[in-house]
């Protein structure tokens, strides 16, 4: 089975479980991210106060991720300000955070939609690129 396979099998699960549990599953995907990357936890925390919307289209579900000082939250709905939303498959979403998938790349060939803060966009790709 193609990861790409594998992608389309966990989709389909993915649009009937709860956004809540999802955002659990995500903030511990994240957590285990950054762990074994303590210096992109370190970079990302240069975006302090900053919240970016992950919005999975294939799976119609959104991420927020919100960037604290001490922590970064994973989390199903946000009534806050949002500063960046990148909209895009699920896999590709998370190949961009496992960096797997390049953002240039992506964004360059119309699989990643990227609205909102030009410079906070452009640096969390650029923390994204460092790893």
């Amino acid at each position: 089975m193609t990861s790409e396979m594998l992608w389309k099998v966990i989709a389909v699960p993915g649009r009937l479980v709860p956004s809540w549990i999802s955002a659990i599953g995500a903030g511990v995907l994240m957590s285990r991210i950054t762990d074994k990357n303590p210096e992109l936890y370190e970079r990302l925390k240069e975006l302090k106060g900053r919240v970016i919307c992950f919005d999975a289209t294939d799976i119609s579900k959104k991420f927020f991720m919100v960037i604290k000082e001490e922590d970064i939250l994973v989390l199903p709905n946000f009534g806050g300000k949002v500063d960046v939303v990148m909209k895009g498959k699920i896999n590709m979403l998370f190949s961009l955070l496992l960096g797997i998938e390049d953002p240039d790349t992506v964004f360059f060939s119309r699989r990643l939609e990227i609205n909102g803060d030009t410079a906070v966009a452009i640096h969390f790709k650029n923390i994204l690129n460092s790893f």
